[in-house]
């Protein structure tokens, strides 16, 4: 029985590929700076600070291989997110180069560190990267950092907008639609590439399983794109209710709100959910990503369409 080790195993995507890998009768330990009042059955945990190389070390001690999905979303200055997502990753490539049982690691990046895409194409890995933003800088720094695993293969993930049951980004979204109203993301135009939840999952467990993806870079997600308009109809549709009004703000707007979002929070001691590192995301209309050399080295793949996967979430 393999050992796979797991950061952010306590969050949306992470809680997911727990219960598939301990489905598929692997051994889950999760790493994690404190133990969740929730636990999932089956797995173990370890109590880890990714600032401390030793404590990474000794919790993954005995995993066969790892797969780094912590990171920060929602950070205030540009410093705390090359901290957490650049430096943290650092140093649990390092520490994994001191297991001599951990044979893998597999990063899980975003679109963010490739940065937007033209109007007319998907970005492909072949295109030179070109992060707009804080949080995307800070996970292109993570790859290299993950490229330097010394034990063996590396494999980089770079999902786009991951979705499904029970994630936040989703269920805030989905709270504006049943108020009646949403703004647009980008331009009223922009188009956007999307990800299942399960999907996802499955990729990692392929990255993990096989070696064809060993040592390589991979956009993945369903190889078509939606307006975001688009996608706000099927969203309604799924839950039920009527389409919302749907607002367009100038990016200087979108940055004051990111702005009004920061400073609420930090009162209230909370972390923002919107910030001006997101509102500089928004200003780029268009976020799409190919899936062509994930599906050619894997010889295809079986992607859930947006309404399908909508369905799924709110069924």
């Amino acid at each position: 029985m393999k050992t796979i080790a797991v950061t952010g195993g306590t969050g949306f995507v992470g809680r997911a590929l727990c219960k598939a890998l301990l489905a598929r009768g692997c051994a889950v330990r999760v790493i994690t700076r404190r133990k969740p009042a929730a636990a999932l059955e089956g797995a173990a945990y370890a109590e880890a600070d990714f600032a401390d190389k030793e404590s990474l070390r000794r919790a993954l001690e005995g995993a066969d291989a790892a797969v780094h999905l912590a990171a920060a979303l929602f950070c205030r200055s540009r410093e705390q997110f090359m901290r957490a997502n650049a430096e943290g990753t650092a140093n649990l490539a390092a520490a994994a180069g001191e297991v001599p049982t951990l044979k893998k690691l597999v990063y899980i990046s975003s679109l963010a560190a490739g940065g937007p895409s033209s109007a007319d194409r998907p970005r492909t890995e072949a295109e030179p990267e070109a992060p707009v933003s804080y949080y995307g800088q800070s996970k292109l720094a993570g790859e290299k950092a993950a490229r330097g695993f010394a034990n063996g293969p590396a494999v980089i993930l770079r999902p786009p907008i991951v979705y499904g049951k029970k994630d936040s980004g989703l269920s805030k979204i989905a709270e504006w639609v049943r108020k009646g109203v949403m703004v647009n993301a980008g331009s009223a135009g922009g188009r956007f590439s999307f990800i299942y939840v399960d999907d996802l999952v499955n990729a990692i467990i392929d990255a993990l399983e096989t070696s064809k993806f060993d040592g390589g870079t991979f956009y993945v997600c369903e190889d078509r794109s939606y307006e975001w308009r688009e996608f706000i109809t099927l969203l309604a549709a799924g839950m039920g209710v009527k389409m919302p009004v749907m607002l367009s703000l100038p990016p200087a707007a979108v940055c004051a709100v990111g702005w009004l979002y920061e400073t609420v929070s930090a009162l209230a001691g909370a972390e923002p959910v919107m910030n001006r590192d997101k509102a500089r995301e928004a200003s780029a209309p268009n976020w799409t990503c190919s899936p062509a050399l994930w599906e050619k080295t894997a010889a295809g793949a079986r992607w859930t369409p947006l309404e399908e996967g909508i369905r799924k979430t709110f069924s």
